[in-house]
């Protein structure tokens, strides 16, 4: 199920990637995605070219998506991605958790674009 045209989608704040239940979900959602590390950029890429709705914060304003690969800027072979998606031990939470919240914010919208029953369980 994607999402299309006259849909809008309201973009996670930093404070919603920073609580653990949100942050966690999402983490299993990305590792779980086939998609190798360094194809990510043009699968958010695409995602965002191919929405036709509209994106808002959270007081309703239109949100301006930004470049994919500014936000990405130095790091052409994704290995923040390898390290975002490192399990720790028991493989069931990540290592660490990461404050890149723009980077966070792509993925979440690439989830609420391309994967809305799956994006619907982040918040819960």
């Amino acid at each position: 199920m994607t999402l299309g045209k006259n849909q809008k989608i309201t973009i996670a704040t930093a404070e919603m990637l920073a609580c653990e239940h949100y942050y966690r979900r999402l983490w299993i959602a990305t590792r779980n995605m086939p998609i190798p590390r360094r194809e990510w950029l043009n699968e958010i890429a695409d995602a965002l070219r191919d929405y036709d709705g509209m994106i808002v914060d959270s007081y309703e304003r239109r949100f301006s998506i930004p470049l994919v690969d500014e936000v990405f800027g130095d790091d052409p072979d994704m290995r923040w991605i390898s390290y975002y998606m490192r399990p720790d031990d028991s493989g069931e939470h990540p290592v660490s958790k990461s404050r890149k919240f723009k980077r966070l914010q792509l993925f979440d919208l690439f989830f609420k674009i391309r994967h809305p029953d799956i994006a619907q369980h982040f918040g819960r």
